[in-house]
């Protein structure tokens, strides 16, 4: 099984938020985008939260473990970073291995995401530093950070390219589980500035018509953040 954990919520918006986003629901929509594919792929999986919940360190692990994780699932945290650096990282559990880590971080990177560390934290007495990973029992436990919200780059990835930082993070688990991966059946794209739909179209072997169809739009009309169904 593999468990989504999107970070913050409710009166905790998270460090990593900006003024086109915050971290919490930012972590929410790419968790919800995953938990959707592993459905879609028959991977079992659950979701910490599905709305904008405030959990506090206690109630989270309490969520997790009555979720029924075991030692041999999956877990990862989602969040986004702060403090003037950029790119992603991966942090995983004092108890896991590398491999699945670092086949995240590869394909994250060639989605697109520079990324600047795997590593793992050692806090207090040898444990891991994160509560996250301290407190919890799968053995591949990993907190993945998708950029900076303080860089404008890792800002406009986490804007109209988060879909295909999300896809590679569900691509890694289902390889690393060895089921069979496919695309998604029905692709989102989100507008870029400057998009049209004639090129979002050209660029994606469709047509404009069916674009509208699928999404229901009754102009050409279309907006940065917006999210269409191919």
């Amino acid at each position: 099984m593999v468990i989504i954990d999107p970070g913050h919520g409710g009166f905790d918006p998270g460090g990593g938020s900006n003024t086109s986003f915050k971290e919490k629901d930012k972590a929410l929509q790419i968790s919800e985008y995953q938990y959707n594919r592993f459905k879609e792929l028959g991977i079992p999986v659950k979701l910490t939260r599905s709305t904008d919940e405030t959990l506090n360190p206690s109630s989270r692990l309490n969520r997790i473990e009555s979720l029924g994780a075991s030692n041999f699932d999956i877990l990862i945290s989602n969040h986004i970073n702060t403090g003037g650096d950029k790119g992603g990282e991966v942090i995983y559990a004092l108890r896991s291995s590398k491999a699945l880590p670092q086949l995240i971080a590869n394909n994250l990177n060639q989605a697109g995401l520079p990324i600047r560390n795997v590593y793992q934290r050692v806090g207090k007495q040898g444990r891991d530093y994160y509560f996250i990973l301290r407190g919890t029992s799968p053995n591949n436990a990993m907190i993945i950070e998708y950029g900076f919200a303080d860089n404008d780059k890792d800002t406009y990835r986490l804007l109209y390219d988060w879909v295909n930082l999300a896809e590679s993070v569900v691509k890694s688990i289902t390889e690393y589980l060895g089921y069979k991966y496919t695309n998604p059946q029905n692709p989102l794209y989100v507008v870029k500035p400057g998009d049209t739909l004639y090129l979002i179209a050209k660029n994606n072997n469709t047509t404009v018509t069916k674009i509208k169809d699928e999404n229901n739009l009754k102009s050409n009309t279309i907006y940065p953040g917006a999210i269409l169904t191919l």
